[in-house]
């Protein structure tokens, strides 16, 4: 008997050198993270907005093949995109669609005779074409097309997203001009299937009368939510007892840990052989 309880003091105290362990890597990841988001922010604090026509939208969360669906128009087939990244599609993460209308502020001009010189303009004065006349020259009409230079800037985020179109013309290279945006769509892609089972192993410390640390591996059904799971099952072993549990919820660590991935702690309840109940904490990852 006491050289079981020395085994269990044991693994109680190799469980909780675990939780410490990534407790104060949390800690001091999270406090450095915080450092860089105050030196960012007191940054930010001292800029002053430059762009009049920056567009800021929400960014909606959705499945691929129904933002493709929605976001596509008959000049624009957003699938052809997709096809043309040769990657696998649970690897895209957004879908962004920009529209915008440059317009001319004289649409029409008319007038009795052909000027000596003609600029075609947009907004803003950016310069699309040029019609000169010279009666001298043996050639007297010149029609002259400027190349425009499109620069589209997008910052994402999980919940919203801001975009700038900036248009230059080669009469004033250099020279870009802001062009207000019609239409700014972002879609997060999200395929996080509710139902799915999820296997994975993990160490799994049993409270009981005798407190126990067993080697174990689950199967976890229902997600909600990518961090979160809800109702899984689970089988426990050591070298003295076997268990079978159901794991009521579930949690990824890791979403607050940088480095990590995949750390998954699951309660909830457990039998072992000699059908005696205990509660039970798990710490474990997923294949």
């Amino acid at each position: 008997m006491e050289l079981k309880n020395s085994k269990v003091r044991l693994a109680l105290l190799g469980v909780l050198l675990l939780i410490v362990s990534v407790g104060g890597y949390a800690v001091g990841a999270k406090i450095e993270r915080r450092t860089a988001s105050k030196a960012l922010h007191e940054l930010l604090a001292t800029k002053e907005f430059l762009y009049a026509e920056a567009a800021v939208t929400r960014t909606k969360s959705m499945g691929l093949e129904k933002s493709l669906k929605q976001l596509s128009d008959e000049n624009t087939e957003l699938l052809d995109l997709v096809a043309q990244l040769r990657d696998r599609p649970e690897k895209i993460r957004y879908v962004t669609v920009t529209e915008t209308v440059v317009k001319p502020p004289d649409p029409i001009v008319n007038v009795l005779e052909p000027p000596d010189e003609h600029l075609f303009l947009l907004q803003d004065n950016l310069a699309v074409a040029r019609f000169a006349y010279d009666d001298g020259a043996e050639l007297p009409y010149t029609f002259e097309t400027y190349e425009l230079t499109f620069k589209n800037s997008v910052v994402l985020s999980e919940k919203s997203a801001s975009g700038l179109l900036q248009v230059a013309s080669s009469a004033d290279p250099g020279v870009f001009v802001e062009i207000p945006i019609d239409s700014f769509e972002v879609r997060s892609i999200s395929e996080q299937r509710l139902f799915e089972p999820h296997i994975g192993v993990g160490l799994t410390f049993s409270a009981n009368e005798t407190p126990d640390l067993l080697g174990s591996i689950f199967v976890s059904f229902l997600h909600p939510h990518k961090n979160v799971d809800v109702l899984g099952v689970r089988i426990a072993a050591n070298g003295q007892t076997a268990q079978f549990g159901l794991d009521l919820v579930g949690y990824n660590l890791a979403a607050h840990i940088p480095v990590l991935t995949d750390l998954w702690i699951h309660g909830g309840v457990a039998i072992d052989i000699r059908a005696k109940p205990s509660g039970h904490l798990s710490l474990g990852t997923k294949f």
